[in-house]
């Protein structure tokens, strides 16, 4: 088969990239810069040069094209850098133009790939794809609107995706939350907050991976469905397995939780007063705070999604990986 691939250069792009080519599929891969995709040409992948937001970019992209795996994203981490209409114009817009080419193209299947941050901190435990969405940040509420877009293609045009809302993906090379995390619990710089268990919903990336391609070859349009593990993890359990694979012993501060959401709500205020951007905000610490956890039996009952890598596991190998890059 041959697959398009938006967003290839960045973290689960190039693992994507790589799974598929072991497989013997053909990849072409849009980026927006190709000297900073060149890594991705070891794998023998046709590199396009385009912009989802600019739809001049992308015509005939998805030409002789069987399958869109549709990841590019502005991701949450830019939450301060960049508007809320800057997260529309890739996340929204983006979406759409992407979509339309795909289309015309008469690609056979579609993947979009979402996030439960479009859920945002639901009231259920576990929450489930029948869930109420309530987007917590502008990052959510764009990822929201795009899901809604793919759906009303699918019921408009006989659009052939489904989507997948991944949880925090993360593994060798991730350069997003978790190294922050990592790097915070080497200088002893992880606080444990309130008494709260803080379940965190997590997944390695060659377990998103899976949930990807399945939903590629198995996902009915127009449905979606849940990517993350069986359970989710102790946000103060998560800081003892990041400790231990760093070989570091650290007794951790003890921040109540009014107290974090106040100083976060200070620190968000005068960063931004300066010009700079944020280490932490108040809906950080919210989202923090809340457990949230999801089912996937959606995911396992129709794609066949069976989850292989425990939490544990994976992250001591991606803090070994971080450890031999010299990453922190």
């Amino acid at each position: 088969m041959k697959y398009l691939i938006t967003g290839a250069s960045g973290f689960i792009g190039p693992h994507l990239v790589q799974k598929l080519t072991s497989l013997k599929h053909q990849c072409r891969c849009l980026v927006r810069s190709p000297s900073k995709s060149e890594f991705l040409k070891k794998f023998g992948i046709e590199i396009i040069k385009g912009d989802i937001t600019k739809p001049e970019t992308l015509r005939g992209i998805a030409n002789g094209i069987d399958c869109l795996l549709h990841l590019a994203t502005l991701g949450h981490m830019s939450n301060f850098t960049v508007t809320e209409t800057m997260f529309e114009t890739v996340n929204v817009q983006g979406t759409l133009n992407i979509m339309n080419e795909a289309l015309n193209a008469k690609v056979d299947r579609i993947v979009h790939c979402s996030s439960v941050a479009a859920m945002g901190i639901c009231s259920e435990q576990p929450a489930n794809e029948k869930s109420k969405c309530h987007p917590h940040h502008p990052y959510g509420r764009s990822k929201l609107k795009a899901e809604n877009i793919v759906i009303d293609l699918v019921k408009s045009h006989g659009l052939p995706a489904s989507i997948v809302r991944l949880s925090m993906v993360y593994g060798p090379g991730d350069r997003r939350d978790m190294l922050k995390l990592t790097r915070m619990a080497k200088k002893g710089l992880f606080p444990k907050v309130g008494t709260k268990p803080k379940l965190t919903p997590l997944i390695h990336v060659d377990d998103a991976i899976q949930g990807i391609l399945l939903a590629a070859e198995k996902g009915i349009p127009g449905e979606t469905y849940l990517i993350t593990n069986r359970s989710s993890e102790p946000f103060d359990g998560i800081r003892k397995i990041l400790q231990e694979a760093l070989g570091v012993q650290r007794l951790p501060i003890y921040v109540p939780e009014w107290l974090a959401l106040a100083m976060a709500a200070f620190i968000e205020k005068f960063f931004l007063s300066i010009g700079k951007t944020p280490p932490v905000s108040r809906k950080n610490i919210e989202s923090t705070l809340a457990d949230r956890v999801f089912s996937i039996e959606k995911a396992k009952k129709e794609l066949g999604f069976n989850p292989k890598i425990d939490a544990e596991i994976g992250l001591k190998e991606t803090v070994a990986w971080y450890l031999e890059n010299r990453w922190v």
